[in-house]
């Protein structure tokens, strides 16, 4: 049925980049795979941004053509449709021929390499219509090569639109939201340790030279590398995208080997980012190698020692299988006589020997022809909401945003966890209370962390009463199986203590040991209360509210995937992608995944690739504040709100991770003397006090 100009689903949108035809790294099969995965996501377009050829294609193109000329030169081949050119002008004339020739022939190559796509129109379920690829080239990475290669391929492909060279920006239709897609035009860029400094650079580059509106979200491709990065601290939000092609060599500071999707919820609501790492595919492409028909089982053996070491000499291969070396050479010729093979079920690409009297497998091969296998189906999916510097009991926090909009995200997340990485609440050191940053009645830690409690158990409650009441809607209600229903209705909330947290041990306090009993105590009391309304009494909830209620460093997700918990006691930087990358090497060095933190104020999704642990993620959360006299003083705004985080994982190795970023509307901080005022009026009609406080912007 028609939706007159109103789409049926989210809008999504692919990203790819540095396919880098032409290079050692490039692998049809990674292409392959990034547009399987946008067929399976449904996106409505997609963006090639830069990176369509390598720099190894430029030099292979002019070699060509040089050659090529040299030989016509010699033969003194005479071309009737030139023969009315001077010689120079002929000469140009013929190698601007080769150039197309051969661009028109890479063309062709990567016609039949890109699939093609079509999605069910967004406007009409009955109908289906073609998912655009839109190539926005790069001058750095592409040239000018790059560029006609690109026009080239639109002229094969209806489906293929050349946008501008650099960059360009692409409406997302049904949300009104402008993607600014941006490639680099300089070709110098320096190596360095941190993913964020040349996408940034770009983006900063554009915004002085651009005359143009700001757009909803920056893509910067060509640096390998996988950041969402929201609006607060930076005045734009941001997105990097992968490579689509094997890393041969460190330019920048490359690591990302895959794509990425974002997805625009038609309610208005903050988008979804989705990194599909292809990296743990991409190293062990080998094993998709399958022996040739009719192979001996000593060809199997020496096959399977090449695809574990990639490349095998006689005595290499004699060692690891004990075959006499005259049998070893014999059973190598015989490989190397028989043909490639990409039928069904079938991968061979032959080998050869080289230098050294190394035998690989046929790189030429591997590249154009093999295919991977993406079919694994046993996904174990994890969802966690994450919030950091929550700060109960300051003036600055955005306690309606807490209190009433994060029950909701968490339900339409469908979070099962809930993570707090630290400063649980506001704390009295610094003259805090005396400089009215603490709200009345909170100058004390007791009551602060009771306060606390209160805030964390009322939307874990609110999350709860909806959940259980959805789980025994419509059903005859089993009494002896509330505690399960319980249970799994239940949040699971996983805190660990923040530098505001611990200043009551300077006293000798136990940092947040009020708090954790008051929460378990008001969880329980309100379950109760609540079970006992609708005539359901469980004897055991305290002790199903004491399990689901943790103070830990270290945990282990569902899947098995292991996460680090951080607080460092630390400023943040100007680099933005220091700290998380920092927290995440912590994390891996104890042999962790996810990287959770907080403390900086600011927000951010860094993801790397680890030879040991593979994908790994470190998302750094902002604050519940919209900022502090602190942070104003010091020219620094903030990231407020939560995260929301979801992975799909295989044997602790992760596949797909989704991230997005939500806050509140900027507001002013609370002021104290409107509450004592109003309460000293409604009381006892004392005249309001006069207000000596400098008011700070909204």
């Amino acid at each position: 049925m028609e939706n007159n100009g109103k789409a049926q689903h989210n809008p999504k949108v692919g990203f790819i980049s540095r396919i880098d035809f032409g290079s050692d790294g490039y692998r049809k099969a990674i292409v392959e795979s990034a547009f399987e995965i946008f067929r399976k996501e449904g996106t409505h377009f997609n963006i090639l941004v830069g990176g369509i050829i390598s720099r190894d294609f430029w030099s292979e193109l002019d070699d060509s053509v040089k050659t090529q000329m040299e030989k016509e030169s010699e033969k003194k081949v005479k071309f009737k449709h030139l023969s009315n050119l001077s010689s120079k002008k002929r000469r140009a004339a013929r190698k601007t021929e080769l150039v197309e020739a051969y661009l028109k022939k890479a063309a062709k190559k990567l016609s039949s390499a890109i699939p093609t796509l079509t999605v069910t129109d967004p406007e009409n379920s009955k109908k289906e219509k073609l998912v655009d690829l839109f190539i926005t080239t790069s001058p750095a990475f592409d040239g000018e090569y790059g560029e006609k290669l690109a026009h080239f391929l639109a002229d094969l492909r209806p489906d293929v639109r050349v946008w501008g060279h650099g960059g360009d920006r692409m409406l997302v239709k049904y949300v009104d939201k402008i993607i600014w897609a941006l490639a680099p035009q300089k070709a110098v860029w320096m190596r360095g340790d941190y993913y964020s400094t040349a996408v940034e650079r770009v983006i900063k580059d554009k915004i002085k030279q651009t005359t143009q509106n700001a757009p909803d979200v920056f893509a910067v491709g060509c640096f390998g590398s996988s950041i969402n990065k929201p609006k607060g601290e930076l005045a734009y939000r941001y997105v990097s995208i992968p490579n689509c092609s094997r890393i041969e060599e460190t330019r920048v500071s490359e690591n990302q080997i895959g794509v990425r999707v974002m997805e625009f919820p038609l309610d208005g609501s903050p988008y979804q980012v989705r990194t599909y790492s292809l990296k743990d595919v991409v190293s062990k492409e080998l094993s998709f190698i399958v022996p040739p028909p009719r192979a001996t089982q000593h060809q199997k053996k020496i096959i399977e020692v090449i695809k574990a070491r990639g490349s095998a000499t006689p005595g290499t291969l004699k060692y690891f299988l004990d075959i006499p070396p005259e049998k070893i050479v014999r059973e190598l010729d015989l490989l190397k006589s028989k043909e490639t093979r990409r039928k069904k079920g079938e991968n061979w690409p032959g080998i050869g020997e080289f230098a050294g009297k190394k035998y690989y497998f046929d790189l030429e091969w591997i590249k154009h022809n093999l295919k991977y296998d993406l079919s694994n189906g046993n996904y174990a999916e994890d969802r966690i909401a994450v919030s950091g510097c929550i700060h109960s009991a300051s003036t600055e926090s955005d306690y309606t945003f807490l209190l009433k909009e994060f029950p909701l995200l968490i339900l339409k997340h469908r979070t099962p966890t809930w993570v707090d990485s630290g400063d649980i609440m506001e704390g009295l050191k610094h003259g805090l209370d005396r400089k009215q940053e603490v709200l009345p009645g909170m100058n004390n830690n007791t009551i602060q962390e009771f306060f606390a409690a209160h805030c964390r158990g009322s939307v874990i409650f609110d999350v709860f009463k909806q959940r259980f009441g959805d789980a025994i809607a419509g059903k005859e209600i089993d009494k002896n199986g509330v505690a399960g229903t319980v249970d799994k209705a239940l949040l699971r909330y996983i805190y660990r203590t923040g530098n505001h947290d611990t200043w009551v041990a300077e006293d000798g306090h136990i940092p947040l040991a009020t708090f954790h009993q008051r929460l378990n105590e008001y969880l329980s009391d309100e379950i109760e209360k609540y079970l006992s309304s609708l005539k359901l009494p469980c004897a055991n909830i305290r002790n199903i509210v004491r399990d689901h209620v943790t103070q830990t460093k270290f945990f282990t997700l569902p899947s098995g995937l292991q996460v680090s918990m951080q607080h460092p006691y630390m400023s943040r930087a100007k680099t933005t992608s220091i700290r998380p990358q920092e927290m995440l090497d912590y994390a891996k060095r104890h042999g962790c995944q996810i990287a959770i933190g907080a403390n900086f104020h600011v927000s951010e999704c860094v993801e790397e690739w680890d030879m040991n642990l593979g994908q790994c993620i470190s998302m750094e959360i902002g604050t519940m504040k919209h900022g502090s006299d602190f942070e104003r003083n010091k020219m620094k705004l903030v990231d407020q709100g939560v995260g929301f985080l979801r992975t799909l994982s295989s044997n602790q190795r992760i596949f797909m991770a989704e991230s997005s970023f939500h806050g509140g509307p900027r507001i002013p901080p609370i002021n104290n003397l409107d509450i004592v005022n109003k309460f000293i009026f409604d009381s006892y009609g004392v005249s309001p006090l006069p207000d000596f406080s400098a008011k700070s912007p909204v």
